[in-house]
């Protein structure tokens, strides 16, 4: 999660990759930074510290899809917590995230 003074921004991106935070800067325009963990937590009453889910856009907020995390064929997520991990597809995923931006903003780590 990331923010302004705008909102937040949920940047969802492989765990194989890291977030290039300029990149995304300069995609969205926006001065982001990461976000404080008491406002996330707000946001996200019903999840788990460090266990949210991709789906940003269900909680109102304005989420961007790395576009490397479409290149596996299935993709793999918390459900809100560290016990459940929800699988699907990348076409399935694709769907569900049809609202969210895309971009490229993440670098694999070696």
């Amino acid at each position: 999660m990331l923010e302004d003074n705008r909102g937040y921004l949920a940047a969802v991106i492989p765990s194989s990759h890291q977030l290039k935070l300029l990149d995304i800067c300069e995609q969205t325009g926006r001065k982001l930074s990461l976000a404080h963990g008491d406002g996330v937590r707000e946001v996200f009453r019903d999840c788990d510290i460090g266990a949210l889910p991709p789906v940003g856009m269900a909680y109102g907020t304005l989420t961007w899809l790395d576009d490397s995390l479409l290149a596996h064929p299935d993709v793999y997520f918390e459900a809100g917590d560290h016990e459940e991990l929800v699988h699907m597809s990348t076409e399935q995923f694709t769907a569900l995230m049809a609202q969210a931006r895309r971009g490229h903003f993440a670098h694999r780590m070696m």
